[in-house]
């Protein structure tokens, strides 16, 4: 690295070419540090050091020469050096710049080109923000025309990049993503266990890719995941495991062997889970039954441990989405310790504040089902959750209605600390989503406003129309234990009992 950054001082004039050699071969030296800590060693010592200032400098002053070829390596640089090292170089002068180039180059880009510019605009923020709508449809077509050629790492990076960039995708046309889901049905078997994971997904977070993908290119995917699980790191296996959790057709052609290939690496890295990949392993396995009873008893301790290690650090999503799943693995919950419990919900506790309408349901909903975790929520705690409950009731959607409403009719103690304000808003947020409500949403509702008469109170003479409406809606596509709940809805509130209800079977 001292010879590439001396070559900046030494007098020697420097074309667009050189320039761009220096910074492509930087970024690789640079990043040879293993571990975290010694890349942001690295990035610290070059964001200090005036050569490297200098290179930028250069860099800056032959953006505009820079080719297809030469731009897309220096994006790439860029991309390793600032996100990944902390050493930073894109200003805003140098993400207009940067913008131009894509602007102008798209035309000439090869597979390589278009894959190591959209993995560094995915990275770099200024410059994805610099570049114009008809620049993003230029790299989309560059995208569609190489599909083809692609090889495993470039439409792995293709795809990872445009489910992190909305106006990339949003220039995607139809057959441009018919083009990558090929590529990726083609290239399958060549993937690493990194390829693979940020394949599967980009997929799960991109619904116009993933509906073009056919059901023998979902059987080459997945085949790809069961043969590189072993090798997979913490987050490739998270990403894999959350990505199936959402793909039903992917999720479909897994093997009975291949979720336990998959299970066995969620228990093998769990030690080293960051807190996003435990909480996205414990989410997908709460939703996948198959890869849940894959587990061992020792890997759900070590999962459960994980969970207790990181959740001092769980932002809003994460403690809700990891409640959310211990509330439905009965043997994840019976792994956690005491001091778990206590672990957990001081991180709900803590983040109440700063909650959404989905994390607040989620985490209400949860701790109604979780004992061990409801007897160790402070005073204090069940009034931040329901201090959220009231903030974001407003913004509820009919789930989100519902799981609170059901959680608050199983908890005293939560429902003891909600004001007679966040009583009147939540009865407001039914008024408001009755109408989208599903039958789930409805039993849920009405049989916890059965026995919280606070709550009832509350309801307006519309809002009491619109259960009714949505009771009669969606009646006939009750199971047994919804027409049960809505019944005992509708007697303690005095609305009629929909005729569907009365004339099943199980009321006859």
């Amino acid at each position: 690295m001292e010879e590439l950054l001396e070559l900046v001082t030494s007098g020697v004039k420097l074309d667009f070419i050189h320039v761009a050699n220096a910074m492509n071969k930087l970024a690789r030296v640079a990043k040879r540090g293993t571990g975290e800590h010694s890349l942001k060693l690295e990035g610290k010592r070059l964001s200090r050091d005036p050569r490297y200032a200098q290179l930028i400098d250069l860099v800056r002053v032959h953006c505009p020469s820079f080719r297809a070829q030469a731009g897309a390596n220096v994006l790439h640089a860029l991309g390793v050096l600032q996100a990944d090292l902390g050493a930073t170089a894109v200003d805003e002068r140098l993400a207009t710049q940067l913008g131009g180039f894509v602007e102008r180059r798209t035309s000439e880009m090869n597979p390589q080109n278009v894959a190591n510019t959209l993995n560094a605009l995915c990275k770099l923020e200024a410059a994805a923000a610099a570049v114009t709508s008809s620049g993003w449809v230029g790299l989309a077509e560059a995208a569609e025309r190489t599909a083809s050629e692609m090889k495993p790492q470039e439409i792995a990076n293709s795809l990872n990049a445009l489910c992190k960039m909305e106006a990339a995708a949003a220039a995607m046309s139809p057959t441009g993503w018919m083009g990558l889901a090929e590529a990726a049905e083609r290239t399958a078997s060549e993937m690493n266990s990194q390829e693979i994971a940020n394949s599967l997904n980009a997929l799960s977070k991109i619904k116009a890719a993933a509906a073009v993908v056919s059901p023998s290119g979902w059987k080459r995917l997945v085949e790809a995941a069961e043969r590189t699980a072993r090798e997979m790191n913490p987050q490739g296996i998270a990403n894999s495991l959350n990505a199936l959790s959402k793909l039903e057709a992917a999720a479909a052609a897994v093997t009975s062997s291949g979720w336990v290939g998959m299970a066995e690496p969620a228990e093998r890295t769990a030690s080293e889970m960051n807190l996003q990949a435990v909480g996205n392993s414990l989410n997908a396995l709460s939703k996948i039954k198959a890869a849940a009873a894959a587990v061992s008893s020792s890997g759900w301790v070590g999962l459960a441990e994980a969970a207790e290690r990181t959740a001092s650090e769980m932002n809003p999503q994460e403690i809700a989405i990891s409640l959310n799943a211990l509330s439905k693995i009965e043997a994840a919950a019976a792994a956690v310790s005491p001091a778990g419990w206590v672990g957990l919900v001081e991180a709900a506790e803590r983040t109440a504040s700063e909650m959404d309408p989905q994390n607040v349901g989620n985490t209400l909903n949860a701790l109604s089902n979780i004992k061990a975790a409801a007897a160790v929520v402070s005073t204090a705690g069940w009034k931040r959750l329901a201090e959220a409950a009231d903030r974001t009731a407003s913004e509820m959607n009919p789930q989100n209605v519902g799981n609170t409403f059901n959680a608050l009719s199983k908890i005293e103690a939560a429902a003891a600390v909600v004001s007679p304000s966040a009583w009147k808003r939540l009865a407001e947020a039914v008024e408001r989503t009755a109408i989208e409500m599903n039958p789930q949403n409805v039993a849920n509702s009405m049989d916890a406003l059965g026995v919280l008469p606070k709550a009832a109170a509350d309801l307006s003479l519309s809002s009491r129309k619109n259960l009714q409406a949505a009771a009669e809606r969606e009646a006939p596509n009750m199971n047994s234990y919804e027409r049960e709940a809505t019944l005992r809805g509708c007697e303690k509130l005095n609305l009629r009992i929909p005729n569907a209800i009365l004339d099943s079977d199980q009321f006859r």
